[in-house]
């Protein structure tokens, strides 16, 4: 299965649009999003395309109780670390980095471990678990703007620059 994974977007509704649309373009219909949408609009995109959300809140998301009424009928924004099941497959995402990767890998037994905060793209390995940072959507602090589709099947991870 191919997973959208976004982190960072900081209100730019452009690049949230376009990503949006690249993933549509692939047939991608879930996305997970690692923190700071900031603003309730931002989310405006991903209920227009009727995508699936699994998102937590970063440190920039300040109107929480709008943000979770804009993204409840998709799929939510919860607190992280949050942890889900997509197709057998675990999931740990916070916004910001774990402070030790092993430990979430033998607490949780999780599959993927999602993060943003940072705005740098990343994909590693801590074993049998892939961690994937998508870099930041918005391009304005690191100046490339990006986004990540992971293959659950194989744990390739393909980054977009927009």
């Amino acid at each position: 299965m191919l997973i959208g994974i976004l982190a960072d977007s900081h209100d730019h509704v452009g690049r949230i649009k376009l990503a949006i649309r690249m993933l549509g373009e692939r047939g991608i219909t879930t996305v997970i999003h690692a923190g700071d949408f900031v603003a309730p609009f931002a989310l405006v995109p991903f209920v227009e395309a009727n995508l699936k959300l699994h998102a937590v809140f970063g440190n920039n998301d300040g109107e929480i109780r709008g943000l979770r009424q804009k993204a409840d009928p998709i799929g939510g924004i919860q607190a992280g670390p949050y942890r889900f099941v997509i197709e057998g497959k675990k999931f740990l995402v916070n916004h910001a980095p774990l402070c030790d990767e092993k430990i979430a890998l033998e607490r949780h037994r999780t599959d993927f471990l999602i993060y943003g905060h940072t705005h740098i793209a990343d994909h590693h390995r801590v074993d049998k678990m892939a961690v994937i940072n998508p870099g930041e959507l918005c391009g304005w602090l690191k100046g490339r703007a990006t986004f990540a589709i992971l293959n659950t099947d194989t744990a390739a991870c393909e980054f977009i620059d927009l």
